[in-house]
């Protein structure tokens, strides 16, 4: 061998490289088949589940509100406390009304949209799970024009009024996780709801959970979160000192689904209130935090910890294949806030016909889009 290297330098030495190089490869080849086989998928069929959904007879309706989990009305009750915005009483008391006083069912013309060509966006819906499972704390739909113009992004309110296909009545937005027993999955109820509000087609979904968000975050080295006093949540297990501060999984987690924040100001803490859009805000900003850190894997080490953070806490459509999830991650590795486009949903306080503190649309969907992309005017 020695003799062989003496006499043939160059490629003894080119040898070594292809060695080297063919071993990271299918080093790297063979963590991404380990992961493909570590990502829990669901089934996901809207198109399938609407069709079920709208062929229920009225018994099977009937039926679908009484089948709540008792985990899922648990849920509601933690989630709301008194609040009786949920699938089945909400839809219970709407019917009730109608039936006694003969008035004409809610109707709001703001929460539906025209439909949109479904070729004209690759549309993905990521849902950030409470800790029951059951209700989504984190709604953000990301539209990928496919004529190449610039991504849009944007967060939906949990607490958005909207029409729910389960109960055929209407419910909070992030009730739809909890799906309708034996018709349509949650991922899949949460995507025709928002369907339904936007008039765009889900192609695909991801659903992280609390412990899958804070993993990916510590797998990424964790992120910076900067504030002008001490801030905490009793609720959330938020506590920062003021000023920027370094946070791991957990604060960082607190932070994006704080709803109870303080702040300490002349040794008082007040409270400044925890809206869906301040919180919108705050999701937008650490969401680009971690692309910045997704596009500087320092090695292959770094890559396998980080993906395999994403595949314990992640779970992705079954129509999704891993190699389509890495280029799509690829092709945004690293983007920046001012290059992507966004707004707010226009909302107004509304208090249903059970009492309950909702949000309702007051502008289509379809016409903020069209704002910031013409094309989708219709």
């Amino acid at each position: 061998m020695a003799a062989y290297v003496a006499r043939h330098p160059i490629r003894s030495i080119l040898i070594v490289i292809a060695g080297v190089a063919l071993g990271t490869a299918l080093f790297f080849f063979t963590r991404l088949g380990d992961l493909h086989s570590a990502v829990a998928t669901e089934d996901f069929d809207p198109v399938r589940a609407a069709t079920a959904l709208a062929h229920r007879t009225p018994a099977q309706v009937e039926q679908s509100i009484l089948e709540l989990t008792e985990e899922q009305r648990q849920a509601f009750d933690a989630a709301a406390a008194l609040d009786l915005s949920t699938l089945a009483i909400e839809s219970e008391i709407a019917e009730l009304i109608e039936q006694t006083y003969g008035r004409r069912p809610f109707v709001n013309a703001a929460a539906f949209s025209p439909e949109l060509p479904d070729d004209m966006f690759d549309a993905y819906l990521g849902l950030g799970a409470d800790a029951s499972g059951s209700l989504a704390d984190v709604v953000l739909l990301a539209l990928a024009p496919t004529d190449g113009s610039a991504p849009i992004l944007i967060s939906l309110p949990r607490d958005l009024y909207v029409k729910n296909p389960c109960s055929g009545g209407w419910s909070r937005l992030n009730t739809g996780l909890g799906g309708c027993r034996g018709f349509a999955s949650g991922t899949e109820l949460m995507a025709l709801m928002v369907q339904t509000y936007t008039g765009i087609e889900i192609d695909h979904v991801a659903r992280v959970t609390f412990d899958g968000f804070a993993a990916v975050v510590e797998a990424l080295g964790g992120t910076t979160i900067c504030t002008d006093n001490p801030a905490r949540d009793l609720k959330s297990g938020l506590n920062l000192p003021g000023g920027c501060a370094p946070a791991d999984g957990y604060m960082t987690l607190a932070w994006v689904r704080s709803r109870h924040m303080e702040v300490l100001v002349d040794g008082t803490w007040r409270g400044v209130g925890g809206s869906d859009f301040a919180r919108q805000e705050r999701q937008r900003d650490i969401l680009f935090q971690l692309a910045n850190k997704v596009s500087s894997f320092g090695s292959l080490t770094s890559f396998d910890n980080t993906v395999r953070a994403v595949a314990s806490g992640v779970r992705l459509d079954d129509g999704w294949s891993f190699a389509d999830v890495v280029r799509t991650a690829w092709r945004y590795r690293g983007i920046s806030d001012d290059r992507v486009k966004g707004f707010s949903v226009e909302v107004r306080n509304f208090r249903t016909s059970s009492g309950a503190q909702v949000l309702l649309p007051t502008v289509k969907f379809n016409s903020l889009l069209s704002d910031v992309y013409p094309a989708a005017d219709r």
